[in-house]
């Protein structure tokens, strides 16, 4: 039983009058029990309670004054945050799946750094249960400085994110940044859960330097497994400027203009509960257009508008397990080892402004398997096919992940990454370098319709903490990769083939913040025949990942 709109304050009562209710009945109730051993229907939840912690526990050892001002500073999630998100209330049936379930959604806030959903005491004279709902906080007031150096460019951004305003779980956030592509202010405000409606909403708005930009998005998603329904409305505009590099340096630029439209609505089909069908339908207005600015040198793109209706189906399995050290470590992570895949059919409209009449197909597979305790792959198939007029473009992505975790401290990990495309769009194609797989290069320094990159990678999790702010770990890699196979605006012979790179580096993971930064500093070499690229190389950047 999901919670529904203005339902969480009336459960709030209806768990604390339940609970003086309780009270004299109190000692026959036990926490002293084994979960596998209580029957496996019948059972109700006669209250819940919630428990939510600050970001530091002061009673660790080191803790000192900069921990107690963070926590005395700090507005921890207020009870009605969290019960907005649970998926069951006092007097429903005890549904182990719902208490699992509810444990992921409080995880996937970024203003929580983890959470523990339990049944904490068993009543069997009344057949019910007690609840508990046990949140750590994540320091969410974030003066927000970004700094990022590889490849010869500098990229830095300068504001302030609330990623938790006044303990409601709602986003603001005030940015100034700057890259290799452009400057310019952000404004941005974002509700995940309004008033435990489960609706969401989104409101952005940047001014850069190359134009204004903005995004209004309000949605209510499948918010649970079960949700029989979703809906959303999303409408933007972006500008910005875009650079054709070859090897890394300019040799183009121009204006892009995105506005787009997005209104769908979903179903949930015939299923159980671990095996989740759906259907959605909608209809996207596309219209892409480019301008010549100071720097242009070649022609620019041709103009598109890919407006179309379309249906899509979705299959989700739960099958969600709880991991440590898969992409970050030192925390939890929800791994779903279930198949999920979805394609969506689309038709291109001339009466909703489409240049043509064609179609457009877009798919996805996923799934990660458990080969042995301490070995798991996880791999996912993308396709993308678009048809109009002459135009016969495809883009087909593959990734492969394999980690082998020798020991609590330590993991080897494979990745492989594969995009197979054919007349994709100029200002969309695949480069390759820095950022995108192959660390030891500079940021864009090869260009094409088809790229692949490989990895092998050395992975160490210390125990060490650096103010207890940072957790530390090292990894030591190797890359090759390469792109090929567009039209070169500015032709180079150098570097054209197979690429390699190695280095090492430091992880700092920051443990308690909302934003879950992972700053990456490594040293790196490149192997080339670029007599303007050095030996040694340092990189500093954030990442979500390790």
């Amino acid at each position: 039983m999901s919670i529904r709109r203005g339902a969480v304050i009336p459960m709030l009562l209806a768990s604390a009058l339940l609970s003086r209710a309780g009270a004299a009945a109190d000692n026959d109730c036990t926490s002293l029990f084994d979960l596998a051993d209580l029957p496996q229907s019948g059972l109700t939840i006669s209250s819940v309670h919630f428990e939510q912690q600050n970001v530091f526990d002061l009673a660790d050892p080191g803790t000192f004054w900069l921990h107690r001002f963070a926590n005395y500073s700090h507005i921890i999630s207020k009870e009605l945050t969290i019960a907005n998100d649970l998926l069951f209330t006092p007097q429903s049936p005890l549904d182990l799946a719902e208490l699992a379930e509810t444990e992921r959604i409080l995880r996937s806030r970024s203003y929580i750094r983890d959470a523990d959903v339990t049944v904490n005491r068993y009543c069997p004279e009344t057949n019910t249960v007690e609840v508990l709902v046990k949140t750590w906080d994540n320091w969410s007031l974030l003066p927000k400085i970004d700094f990022s150096s590889e490849g010869g460019s500098t990229e830095y951004s300068i504001g302030i994110a609330e990623d938790n305003l006044l303990g409601t779980g709602n986003q603001l956030q005030l940015d100034y940044a700057k890259d290799a592509e452009r400057t310019g202010y952000l404004f941005s405000f974002a509700s995940p859960n309004i008033l435990g409606s489960h609706w969401q909403t989104l409101v952005r708005y940047a001014d850069n330097s190359d134009g204004e930009s903005y995004q209004f998005n309000v949605q209510r998603p499948f918010y649970r497994l079960t949700s029989p329904w979703a809906v959303s409305f999303d409408i933007s505009k972006d500008k910005q400027q875009i650079t054709d590099y070859v090897l890394g340096e300019n040799v183009n630029q121009y204006d892009r203009t995105q506005q787009g439209f997005t209104s769908f609505l979903g179903w949930r089909l015939a299923g159980n509960s671990k095996r989740i069908h759906r259907l959605n339908s909608g209809i996207t207005l596309e219209d892409v257009s480019f301008t010549e600015n100071i720097d242009t040198r070649f022609d620019l793109p041709a103009e598109r508008n890919l407006s179309r209706v379309w249906v899509e189906y979705q299959l989700l399995e739960d099958q969600y397990r709880k991991l440590f050290n898969i992409n970050q470590f030192n925390r939890v992570e929800d791994i779903n080892l279930g198949w999920q895949a979805y394609i969506r059919l689309g038709h291109l409209e001339q009466s909703l402004g489409a240049d043509a009449s064609g179609w457009q197909l877009d798919a996805a597979i996923e799934k990660a398997w458990a080969l042995h305790d301490d070995v798991w792959l996880l791999a996912n198939l993308k396709y993308h096919g678009l048809k109009i007029a002459d135009l016969r473009q495809q883009l087909i992505s593959t990734h492969w992940q394999l980690v082998y975790q020798l020991n609590r401290q330590s993991s080897v990990v494979g990745i492989l990454d594969i995009q197979r495309g054919k007349d994709l769009f100029a200002d969309e194609a695949l480069y390759l370098g820095g950022d995108t797989g192959l660390r030891a290069f500079p940021l864009f320094y090869q260009r094409g319709d088809n790229r692949m990159v490989a990895t092998a990678e050395y992975r160490y999790y210390t125990d060490w903490n650096i103010l207890q702010i940072f957790d530390v770990g090292f990894a030591g890699f190797a890359d090759a990769g390469r792109s090929w196979g567009a039209e070169q605006r500015g032709e180079s012979e150098i570097d054209d083939g197979i690429l390699y790179g190695a280095g090492v580096g430091v992880r700092l993971l920051s443990t308690h913040s909302s934003r879950g930064t992972m700053v990456h500093i490594d040293l790196t070499r490149p192997v080339s025949d670029n007599p303007e690229l050095g030996n040694w190389q340092w990189r500093i950047t954030a990442r979500r990942r390790f």
